[in-house]
């Protein structure tokens, strides 16, 4: 049995582990989706892929916050207005977004540009006066936007590419932008009730989105290939759901300040994806916006003086 002086080494430990995977994991979204929505390869289309997520998200996580919180899996109907308010932000809207940008654009980009979310989080936070001025990282806001702005639409072998990739790279900065909502929407909720209870319940929230999200899609193409297939079953069994269970274990093991160190595991991961999978490389100006995005993302995410903790990005 270890001593009270070993335990929290361990679950430090554990919560790191816990941290490297789910970086892992959100980092592989981008080359996910496109996996899963190859035209060549019979894949779904991206409103398909989000129809799944949700009906799979909203069984399987509603099912383990009640086998894991019983009663308290249940919420107030007052919370439900509030709830589905977070399930149009967080789910419907972000992953509509995420999902059709990604398909539009490269791994890498998509990657790079979804360090935005902690970026638009402490905009957010403190326009509304959640957070207290600090010129560090008011500076990194700065930069991080410049960057985006160098990235968005860079990097194109042609003109029709620029005008798809274009499009791609604005999707994923309102999907940014809209997850940023929703997470300083959801801080006061969060502070009250299991995380695994909110999210199950934004999901719930969420379904009612679902003969929109499908109408008119395939939802099981005939003719997908084994990777498509392969593909989904990712998207859905690990992004959708390991991936968040894992960043609830680790946030409970470790400080925000460790959070915040791992956040740039997410565009390498991204970025040597998009390199060894699909043979992506980034030209001198998409270079030199991704150093003033990652620059200002880390001085958005140092920790200051009672400054609360910043998200990591999440796919």
């Amino acid at each position: 049995m270890p001593s009270p002086r070993e335990r929290p080494d361990r679950r430090l430990v554990e919560g790191v582990v816990a941290l490297v995977g789910v970086q892992a994991l959100f980092g592989l979204f981008p080359l996910a989706i496109k996996v899963t929505t190859d035209p060549d390869a019979g894949g779904f289309s991206p409103r398909a892929v989000v129809a799944w997520r949700i009906a799979w998200g909203a069984g399987v996580l509603f099912a383990l916050a009640c086998l894991r919180h019983g009663r308290r899996a249940l919420v107030p109907r007052a919370e439900l207005p509030r709830l589905a308010l977070l399930g149009f932000l967080g789910i419907v809207f972000n992953q509509v977004l995420a999902t059709e940008g990604v398909h539009r654009t490269q791994v890498t980009k998509a990657g790079l540009l979804m360090c935005l979310i902690p970026v638009f989080t402490y905009g957010l936070a403190l326009a509304l006066r959640h957070e207290r001025f600090r010129p560090a990282r008011a500076a990194g806001l700065g930069l991080a936007f410049l960057g985006a702005l160098l990235l968005v639409g860079s990097n194109a072998e042609s003109a029709a590419l620029r005008a798809r990739e274009l499009l791609g790279d604005l999707m994923i900065v309102g999907n940014t932008f809209s997850y940023a909502l929703f997470l300083v929407l959801a801080k006061p909720l969060l502070a009250r009730r299991p995380v695994l209870v909110v999210l199950a319940w934004i999901y719930v929230m969420s379904l009612w989105s679902l003969p929109l999200i499908a109408h008119g899609e395939i939802l099981v193409p005939r003719h997908a290939s084994p990777s498509v297939w392969w593909g989904m079953g990712f998207t859905v069994v690990f992004l959708t759901v390991v991936a968040y269970l894992m960043n609830t274990f680790a946030l409970a093991r470790v400080s925000a300040s460790t959070t915040a160190a791992f956040i740039y595991l997410q565009p390498l991961v991204a970025g040597a994806a998009g390199y060894l999978v699909r043979g992506e490389r980034l030209g001198a100006r998409a270079l030199v916006a991704a150093l003033f995005l990652l620059v200002g993302l880390f001085l958005v995410t140092r920790p200051g003086p009672r400054a609360s903790p910043l998200p990591a990005p999440e796919g």
